[in-house]
C-alpha cells in the first residue's frame, strides 16, 4: 500500500512538472539562429553578387550597342551616304521600339562617332564610365582644422559627424567626411576608432522607424562602474520615432522593481507610450507564460495599457536603437570620467541627456537634433555653444561666435500636439 500511494505520488508530481514546463516560453537555441543567420547571409551575399552581375551586363550591353549603332553609322558613310542621311537611317534603325531598348539621339550618335574618331578608331572610348568627379579641389583653413582635431580629441567623433556638425553649427560652408579623414591621416591621429558600419556575421538587418512619438520606447540596462569599483546600473528609455532619450537613471541594483519605478516616473512628463520593446532579461520579462508569472515591469505595463514586446533571443540588434546610444554613452562620457558617488553619475546623465537630446545631431534624423521630433521644436545652435567639455573654446571669440537656444521643456501636452501632427501622415 505504502509503495502504491509512492509511485502515484511520484506520478502526480511528474505531471505537474511537465504541466509547468509547458507552460515556459518556447527556447531557441543557439544552433537555431546561427543558422538562420547564415542563411539570410548567404541571401544578401547572393543578391549582391547578382546586383553587380546585372550591373555589369548592362554595362556591356550598353558598350555593344554603342559599338553597333557606330559601325552601322560607318559603313554608311563608307557607301557615300551623305552625314545628315546616315545619321538619320542610323536613328531610324536604332530607334527604341519596345520596353528595354536603349535610347539614342541623333547628338548621342554623332558624340559617340567623334569619341570614336579622337581615339584613333578605338571602342573602348564607348564603355560607359563613371560619372563621379575625378578632382574635388578645395581648401580648409588653419582654424578648421583645429576645430577637426578638438573634436576628434575631446568627443571622438568620426569624421562624417565632424563635418555634419560643422556645417550645422554654420562654422563652415562645405566639408565632406573624406576631407575631414583625410585632415585627421595628415595630423597622425587614428582615423578608424570604432567600425563605422557594424558587422553582421549572418545578419541580414531589417530597419524600421515607428511614424510618430511615444509609439514606442526602448528600454535597456548599460553597466558601469563607480571610481571605487563598485558595479552600477543605467536604465535607459528611448522614444523609436525621435531617438529622444526619455530617462536615463542610474542605480545599484537591477530588478524588474526598479525598471517599473524608472517607467512609472518618465511617463508623466513625457507621456505614455504604446508599446515598450526590451530584452528577455529577468528584470523585464519571466521566462513564463500567462498573466500570473508577470515581472512587476511587466505588470506595470499591463496595468497602464501598454503593449509589452521582447527581442528575439540573442539578436540585440533587435534593440538597436538604445544598444547604439548606450555605446555613444560610453564613448561620449563614461569612458572619459570617473565618479565617486551614485549622484555624481546621475548629474552628470542628466547633464549629456540635455546635449543630447537638444544640441546634438544625430545622423539617422538627417543631423536633426532628437528634441525637433520629438517635441516639433528646433533649437537654435550657433558656433561651439552647447558641446560638453568644449565651453572653453566656445567663449574664445577666436572660433568665432557661440550661441544657442535654451533646451525645449518637455510636457505631455507638447509631446501629444506632435503626435498629433504626426499620426495622420504616418497613417
Amino acid at each position: 500500500m505504502n509503495s502504491s500511494t509512492t509511485r502515484h505520488r511520484r506520478h502526480q508530481e511528474c505531471k505537474t512538472k511537465r504541466q509547468e514546463n509547458a507552460k515556459r516560453k518556447a527556447k531557441v537555441h543557439k544552433g537555431q539562429v546561427l543558422a538562420c543567420r547564415r542563411q539570410m547571409d548567404r541571401a544578401r551575399r547572393a543578391r549582391q553578387r547578382r546586383e553587380k552581375r546585372e550591373h555589369t551586363q548592362q554595362r556591356q550591353r550598353e558598350f555593344a550597342f554603342r559599338v553597333k549603332v557606330v559601325r552601322y553609322y560607318q559603313h554608311l558613310r563608307e557607301r557615300g551616304v551623305p552625314e545628315q542621311q546616315a545619321v538619320e537611317y542610323t536613328l531610324d534603325q536604332y530607334r527604341p521600339r519596345a520596353d528595354g531598348d536603349l535610347p539614342v539621339s541623333v547628338s548621342t550618335i554623332r558624340h559617340w562617332v567623334r569619341q570614336v574618331k579622337q581615339a584613333g578608331g578605338h571602342y573602348q572610348v564607348l564603355r560607359p564610365q563613371s560619372r563621379r568627379p575625378q578632382h574635388i579641389t578645395y581648401q580648409v583653413s588653419a582654424q578648421v582644422v583645429g576645430l577637426i582635431f578638438a573634436l576628434r580629441h575631446q568627443k571622438g567623433w568620426g569624421g562624417h559627424r565632424i563635418a555634419a556638425e560643422l556645417k550645422r553649427r554654420g562654422l563652415v560652408d562645405h566639408l565632406t567626411g573624406r576631407t575631414v579623414y583625410t585632415i585627421l591621416d595628415r595630423l597622425g591621429l587614428p582615423v578608424k576608432t570604432y567600425a563605422l558600419k557594424g558587422q553582421s556575421d549572418g545578419i541580414a538587418y531589417r530597419r524600421y522607424e515607428k511614424g510618430w512619438p511615444n509609439a514606442q520606447w526602448h528600454i535597456d540596462l548599460k553597466e558601469t562602474k563607480l571610481a571605487d569599483g563598485t558595479p552600477v546600473y543605467i536604465c535607459v528609455i528611448l522614444d523609436d520615432h525621435s531617438r529622444y532619450v526619455v530617462t536615463a537613471v542610474a542605480g545599484t541594483q537591477k530588478t524588474a522593481g526598479w525598471t517599473a519605478q524608472v517607467t512609472r516616473q518618465a511617463i508623466p512628463q513625457n507621456g505614455q507610450p504604446d508599446e515598450i520593446l526590451s530584452d528577455n532579461g529577468r528584470e523585464f520579462a519571466s521566462p513564463w507564460e500567462g498573466e500570473d508569472s508577470l515581472t512587476e515591469f511587466g505588470r506595470l505595463l499591463h496595468e497602464l495599457g501598454i503593449e509589452h514586446l521582447t527581442t528575439a533571443p540573442r539578436y540585440p540588434q533587435c534593440n538597436g536603437k538604445v544598444e547604439a546610444f548606450n555605446k555613444t554613452l560610453d564613448r561620449e562620457l563614461l569612458q572619459g570620467q570617473s565618479f565617486k558617488t551614485l549622484a555624481d553619475l546621475q548629474a552628470a546623465l542628466d547633464a549629456y541627456g540635455v546635449y543630447y537630446n537638444n544640441y546634438r545631431g544625430h545622423s539617422r534624423l538627417g543631423w536633426q537634433a532628437p528634441v525637433t521630433r520629438f517635441a516639433g521644436r528646433a533649437v537654435r545652435v550657433q558656433g561651439l555653444a552647447g558641446i560638453p567639455g568644449l565651453e572653453p573654446m566656445a567663449a574664445d571669440s577666436q572660433w568665432g561666435q557661440s550661441y544657442c537656444d535654451a533646451p525645449v521643456v518637455i510636457t505631455p501636452t507638447t509631446v501629444r500636439d506632435r503626435a498629433a501632427l504626426a499620426l495622420p501622415m504616418a497613417l
